[in-house]
């Protein structure tokens, strides 16, 4: 057994290797235009990640695959963690199947041909069709490696002794969660834990409450593969795997408090001839249903929760560029976006820390020192950028390749700019100023919003509009300035160490508003 086992695991991590390494060698427009479709928004990500686990009987194909490509650099995080969200919606159509017709899902002889095609795809085919076969083969490695997990441990599995939830119903309850936890596990699949729960209730074997309370845990314990499948892998796909586990322990938690409510309905249920396992088919969806109803509507801040759970780590900043060397120039050109959009958003947070609090001897030199982090991952874009060519007619591959190069060129102004670290303390501390202060902080909190949450598909015009409005403001700020030394109130060192704050404000915004232009999807065009 314990052979059998470590060699499940090792074909279960290869496959998810070879999985992600496949994705980003062969991603191109029809991949990159699926997803965008299909994931464009939270509610079209929750649908697409529960109708592809009903389709393929299993969340952690989903799970995986959805790994892969946000370490790929192919799939916003919040999309991704949508798409995780439907996943774990999808995966009770299982239930329903098994107490239904009393199926087992068995995708053994599918994923061995998957490898055996993908084998074939690599060896004989060409160009697009030789990539697929690497994921392809990857996917079907990830199952096959499960299936040796569940014969290694399926003695275990059948060994369990399930308490008795009669003297102390609320510790009951817990045991029984931690051992369905436990099952899924050793399983590697929740869909097994699940039909093996209904098989025992149909037998008689456990009664519904305790049914109920394993199959809470069996949904639970499928955060555990998702946290492997990140190790290794980029900051995104680590906070892709947490948002599945504080999801999957938020949904467990909100089972346990309608427990009770479900114990009574399922007894009124079977007095009325009700099936006990379609009783516990339709608590699954149940708990599920409300805890993507709990989620969804704040999905944007439910991500920023866990990107602030996972911050970036050092160099993460050019993380994507590493992964995506020597791919397509259309899958690169989408890195160096990303890694534009990351430093977009460290430059932001160092901006709003600038102008919105003192900054002594010490702490400005810890703020340039920041901000040399983002300019050197800026030049390391640059770097990668320089030898890649895209073909004009190639249309909209190649109208965003001159927008990435557009944005780079505006973010490194941008940055410049904000070494300027005196005058983004003058703006802070110059009391007429507050007003264009506080519309700037307005306009980097818009931008940080969107590059962690919304880019590069969701609305850019309200923060364009926010850096627009800076010239207003500055016109009107200049016109006062210019006022109080021609009546004395201010003198002409004070108004020209002010006048040049609000020339770098124009520059600042100026270069900012753009970068976001050139980096909003659909690809706006390549004017400057």
């Amino acid at each position: 057994m314990t052979v059998e086992l470590v060699g499940g695991i090792g074909v279960f991590l290869f496959g998810m290797l070879l999985l992600s390494d496949g994705l980003k060698a062969a991603a191109g427009p029809a991949l990159r235009h699926a997803l965008a479709r299909f994931t464009s928004n939270r509610f079209a990500a929750v649908a697409a990640g529960a109708v592809t686990t009903t389709v393929v009987q299993s969340s952690t194909a989903t799970t995986m695959t959805t790994i892969g490509l946000v370490a790929a650099g192919l799939l916003p995080l919040r999309n991704a963690i949508g798409v995780i969200i439907g996943a774990n919606l999808g995966t009770t159509s299982t239930a329903w199947i098994v107490a239904y017709f009393g199926l087992k899902v068995d995708i053994s002889a599918i994923a061995t041909m998957a490898v055996a095609l993908g084998a074939l795809l690599r060896l004989v085919g060409r160009d697009r069709l030789a990539a697929a076969g690497q994921p392809l083969a990857g996917f079907g490695m990830l199952f096959l490696g499960i299936g040796l997990m569940q014969t290694a441990m399926a003695g275990a599995a059948e060994s369990f002794t399930v308490p008795d939830m009669g003297g102390q119903p609320v510790l009951g309850a817990m045991v029984l969660v931690f051992v369905g936890a436990a099952m899924t596990m050793v399983m590697q699949s929740s869909s097994a834990a699940v039909a093996t729960t209904l098989t025992a209730l149909a037998g008689g074997v456990v009664g519904l409450e305790q049914a109920a309370a394993l199959v809470i845990g069996q949904n639970i314990g499928t955060a555990p593969k998702a946290l492997l499948a990140s190790l290794g892998a980029t900051v995104a796909a680590k906070r892709t795997a947490v948002g599945h586990i504080a999801f999957n322990l938020g949904t467990g938690a909100v089972a346990l408090l309608i427990l009770p409510v479900f114990n009574w309905l399922g007894t009124w249920a079977s007095t009325r001839g009700v099936e006990p396992a379609l009783t516990l088919a339709a608590f699954h969806s149940l708990f599920n249903v409300l805890g993507v109803a709990l989620v969804v509507p704040w999905l944007g801040g439910f991500t920023r929760l866990v990107v602030r759970v996972v911050p970036d780590e050092g160099a993460a900043l050019t993380g994507y560029l590493s992964h995506a060397s020597g791919a397509e120039p259309a899958t690169a050109v989408r890195a160096a976006r990303t890694t534009l959009l990351m430093c977009a958003t460290e430059l932001g947070d160092e901006l709003q820390r600038l102008i919105s609090r003192p900054a002594g001897g010490r702490e400005a030199q810890a703020a340039r020192k920041r901000l040399r982090r983002v300019e050197d991952a800026l030049d390391e874009t640059r770097s990668f950028l320089s030898p890649l060519r895209s073909n004009p007619e190639s249309g909209e591959d190649h109208r965003r390749h001159v927008l990435v190069l557009h944005a780079l060129d505006h973010l490194t102004g941008a940055a410049e700019q904000a070494d300027n670290v005196a005058n983004a303390q003058r703006l802070y501390r110059v009391a007429e100023m507050a007003e264009l202060r506080e519309r700037l902080e307005a306009g980097l909190e818009a931008m940080l919003a969107w590059c962690l949450h919304d880019a590069p598909e969701g609305d850019a015009d309200h923060i364009l509009e926010a850096f627009k409005s800076l010239a207003f403001l500055r016109r009107q700020a200049r016109v006062r300035v210019l006022r109080w030394v021609a009546t004395g109130e201010m003198g002409p060192n004070a108004a020209e160490a002010s006048l040049e704050t609000l020339a770098w404000v124009q520059q600042l915004s100026l270069h900012l508003l753009r970068a976001v232009h050139h980096l909003r999807e659909p690809a706006p065009g390549d004017e400057a």
